[in-house]
């Protein structure tokens, strides 16, 4: 499985976690994340006091519709992986258990998707919308069991 970039991300810009502790962490050299936060231009936040979280800047940090549109692809690639992980287990109860996560996650991400398109001023096409029908489509159809119409619960 790949390196969770979008994890070493937040813990590094909203936390501030060291690069040896993501390291840790994610199980990855600390040099590999230092070089990909330099070529992206992470900001180490400052963290209060007892190891809590920094809060979220109130400002959306995206500037550009382009930001918005990457980050969708960012979460879409969290579904897949679900998905994929779901469908390669051997233990048919916690594949089950991954598509049923992969399936509400894409559901909901699909609305969020969806607000921010409208609130970002960004044209939904014909041909996007109907890739995340058809995404959609396929997830329902991936927690159905052999032999049944209806989607397990």
């Amino acid at each position: 499985m790949g390196i969770d970039w979008e994890g070493i991300r937040r813990d590094y810009c909203d936390c501030g976690v060291s690069f040896s502790e993501l390291s840790k962490r994610y199980k990855c050299g600390a040099d590999t994340i230092r070089k990909r936060a330099g070529r992206e231009g992470w900001k180490k936040a400052a963290c209060k006091k007892g190891g809590e979280q920094a809060q979220p800047p109130e400002e959306d940090e995206r500037t550009k519709p382009e930001d918005v549109l990457d980050e969708h692809r960012v979460l879409w690639r969290g579904v897949k992986r679900r998905l994929v992980k779901g469908l390669k287990t051997s233990d048919a109860k916690v594949g089950l258990e991954e598509l049923k996560v992969a399936k509400i996650a894409g559901e909901v991400l699909t609305n969020v998707i969806k607000g921010e398109r409208q609130a970002w001023g960004l044209e939904q096409n014909c041909e996007g919308q109907d890739d995340r029908e058809e995404i959609a489509g396929e997830m329902v159809c991936l927690t159905l069991p052999p032999g049944t119409e209806e989607t397990v619960d």
